[in-house]
């Protein structure tokens, strides 16, 4: 398996760290510049959501700095090398083009589904191979956060 990164357990928590930082950052966003007053108030709530799952992700750092993190790293490196290349949350770009687009809310609520989707899977799959009980607990958790963010934005979708 040369030329694969391994990633550790601490490298996988900081990369997801990062995205609920970008998580943070686009709900925040979308906080002033939708169009709905209902969809302003559910953005950030996210928004908040977002930090809460960010203490938790910091709470797992210091129990997986040290090493292995996964039951089985053979099948786990090529989902991780996926995760890590992609973005889950919009960057600026996408953000200001669903902006700019006819209807700015549904856009953005499509980019926010979209990627809560991702991630929820994501958070299922690591805690699914996690080996310590706290890490699975940590990642089943964040799973259902993303899961629960992604029914709120489609009920809201559905609403307008």
């Amino acid at each position: 398996m040369s030329g694969i990164e391994h990633f550790s357990g601490f490298e996988v928590v900081r990369a997801a760290m990062e995205v609920e930082k970008r998580g943070r950052a686009f709900y925040s966003t979308m906080a002033t510049r939708a169009e709905d007053a209902a969809l302003r108030s559910l953005f950030a709530r996210l928004a908040q959501d977002e930090v809460e799952h960010l203490h938790r992700l910091e709470a797992l750092v210091a129990g997986y700095a040290s090493g292995a993190f996964w039951e089985d790293e053979e099948t786990t490196l090529p989902y991780l090398q996926r995760f890590h290349a992609r973005e889950f949350f919009p960057d600026a770009e996408q953000l200001q083009a669903a902006l700019a687009a006819p209807a700015p809310d549904l856009a953005a609520l499509d980019l926010a589904i979209a990627a809560e989707d991702a991630f929820a899977e994501f958070f299922q799959a690591a805690a699914e191979r996690a080996r310590s009980a706290e890490g699975r607990e940590a990642f089943h958790w964040l799973a259902k956060e993303e899961q629960s963010h992604g029914a709120l934005l489609r009920q809201r979708k559905e609403s307008l």
